[in-house]
């Protein structure tokens, strides 16, 4: 049995969405998902988004 990494609850009812992290050609799976708002609610509750993103501005001046 495999549980959702968010909400906990029991894959095996469900289509899940499975996230891997990888290097070159190496890839580990870090989690199962009940559906893409568990994968949502997750990714925003421990803040993974924060600090991913390049700079930008409007006129080009980073």
């Amino acid at each position: 049995m495999t549980d959702c990494t968010y909400c906990g609850s029991d894959l095996a009812g469900y289509d899940p969405v499975w996230v891997e992290e990888g290097s070159d050609d190496e890839r580990t799976a870090v989690g199962g998902f009940c559906n893409y708002a568990c994968l949502h609610a997750h990714i925003e509750g421990e803040r993974l988004v924060y600090g991913t993103s390049c700079a930008w501005s409007p006129d080009g001046t980073d």
